[in-house]
């Protein structure tokens, strides 16, 4: 007893004249055995399906809420129809679709006995969407405990069952069957994980011994094998096959080797990077003197000991800052000179000159 998902879609009619009548026609007499519902009111397909498209309307995000799901027996085994019902039900609950709409449907024209189930993925209850996320695992899941609490045997599925994919090799992806047939040599078989794991127990031993890259190559060599790098990583293989270097398990890792035989390179010297102030002692005190917040001694000292700090810092600055502060202090001593005051010019020049004849002459003090 096996779960077969097929891809979802959204077209409801389709998938329900597929059940009916399959892809040739006219269809097998005994293709339709029975015909169950869920949360539907009718077995009619065209029907249903019309409802189950009324339904999944209520949710905007999910566009393919059609599921189909095919569980299948082997063929030595006949289970009766109660039997098939149940265990869809029972299905369906356990995978969270109890509220759903569901048609169920058996089908005899194959030697294995099967049935389908188209269902809605958008609650009527809710209107949320039932998620797909790992479904081939959940269902695969729910077909152990199903057939151990039945007479039936269960067939794992295949991506999940490492008994059965362990000493299975893997196909190159269809990335590389195309790259294959423009020229490139990409239509390799990776090794199976228990061969993976034979060769790891094999070359640990020998890894050791290894203190150069030359000597990795060659350990390899030895082992008819050859060490490539292949986009960001490394592949061991020949002509026919490879396995992917992270997937050995190696000890020491690929990564602990690099360090190991690369030398260690010495940290570049951190240059110390002063700036130089804008505005220091001097220009503050200068300032201060000039608003009248100090007095004249004060500044004059604390003048004296600022231009002592700068000039023993541009000592030992390059010649170029020196230049700059040396600007910087000519600029400074143009723009400290106050332009004299001018008189504010009279709106009345003759009233002016009027007063100024008229003024009596001051005496001479003794």
């Amino acid at each position: 007893m096996l779960a077969d998902i097929k891809p979802t879609t959204h077209d409801f009619r389709k998938l329900a004249r597929y059940l009916l009548h399959g892809k040739t026609r006219p269809s097998p007499p005994d293709r339709v055995a029975w015909i169950l519902e869920q949360n539907l009111g009718t077995t009619d397909p065209e029907l249903a399906a019309a409802f189950m498209e009324a339904t999944a309307a209520r949710s905007r995000r999910c566009t393919n809420a059609c599921y189909h799901l095919v569980i299948a027996w082997h063929a030595r085994e006949q289970p009766a129809l109660e039997h098939m019902q149940a265990i869809a039900r029972a299905a369906l609950e356990r995978a969270g679709l109890a509220e759903h709409q569901a048609l169920i449907m058996g089908h005899g024209d194959k030697a294995h006995p099967h049935l389908h189930m188209m269902i809605n993925r958008v609650s009527p209850v809710t209107g949320r969407a039932w998620s797909t996320a790992h479904d081939y695992a959940r269902f695969d899941r729910i077909m152990r405990e199903l057939a151990e609490g039945s007479r039936f045997a269960h067939v794992p599925a295949h991506c999940f069952t490492p008994e059965i994919t362990d000493a299975t090799p893997r196909k190159p992806n269809r990335r590389a069957t195309y790259a294959a047939r423009r020229g490139a040599d990409t239509d390799r078989i990776q090794w199976s994980a228990r061969e993976a794991r034979a060769f790891t127990g094999h070359i640990n031993e020998k890894l050791d011994l290894a203190s150069t890259w030359d000597d990795l190559h060659a350990l390899f060599a030895d082992e008819g094998l050859m060490l490539e790098a292949k986009g960001k990583g490394y592949v061991v293989g020949n002509a026919g096959s490879y396995v992917k270097l992270s997937a050995l398990g190696l000890q020491p890792t690929i990564q602990g080797l690099i360090k190991r035989w690369t030398p260690a390179r010495s940290p570049p010297a951190k240059r110390r990077h002063t700036t130089q102030p804008l505005v220091d002692a001097v220009d503050l005190a200068r300032a201060f003197r000039t608003l009248g917040l100090a007095e004249a001694a004060n500044v004059r000292a604390a003048i004296q000991e600022a231009a002592a700090t700068r000039h023993a810092r541009l000592a030992r600055t390059p010649l170029i800052v020196q230049l700059l502060a040396s600007l910087r202090k000519d600029l400074a001593a143009w723009t400290a000179h106050t332009p004299p005051r001018r008189r504010p010019t009279s709106a009345h020049p003759q009233r002016e000159a009027t007063k100024r004849r008229i003024q009596p002459a001051r005496a001479p003090s003794r």
